[in-house]
């Protein structure tokens, strides 16, 4: 029986261990790609490559199409915005890649991506929400068009183990 006991603590150990190492990797475990997400994460990755070329306006237009940060009074947090990301490379150096760090979907109509932009002195770390409500005249949520409701960058690094 001790010898039964043992094994089966080894076990459980090593199942903890490796489920651990699996989830603070930062990989999300899935067992099939979403491909609404897999949608939205292309639209972040394009809104990266067009910022990484200089061309942040435009891609921040693109990004927003449709989505309430472009409203009036958010113009100025918009610009504000813009003008911060114009400024990445003088402060954290050019640009070197990106890759998805997380992407959660939290029920059916919001959505959660997290992205690190290497620079050449120092990560930046991208936050983008998705969010998906009926328009009035719809039935279905899967016909209604994500928005994103946030976007912001920060260099929090210690904030990845959350």
């Amino acid at each position: 029986m001790p010898d039964t006991r043992r094994v089966a603590t080894c076990l459980l150990t090593f199942s903890v261990l490796w489920l651990g190492g699996r989830f603070s990797s930062g990989q999300e475990v899935a067992a099939e790609a979403d491909p609404e997400v897999v949608a939205l994460e292309s639209k972040v990755s394009q809104f990266l490559e067009g910022i990484s070329d200089g061309q942040v306006a435009d891609a921040y237009d693109e990004l927003l199409d449709g989505s309430q940060l472009k409203l009036k009074e958010k113009e100025k947090a918009l610009a504000d915005l813009i003008v911060k990301t114009e400024t990445l490379d003088e402060k954290y150096g050019g640009y070197r890649s990106f890759e998805k760090v997380a992407s959660k979907r939290i029920g059916r109509d919001l959505v959660l991506v997290r992205y690190l932009y290497k620079c050449e002195h120092f990560p930046v770390v991208w936050y983008f929400t998705f969010y998906r409500t009926l328009p009035s005249n719809e039935t279905t949520p899967e016909n209604a068009p994500w928005r994103v409701i946030a976007v912001r960058f920060d260099t929090r690094l210690d904030l990845l183990w959350l």
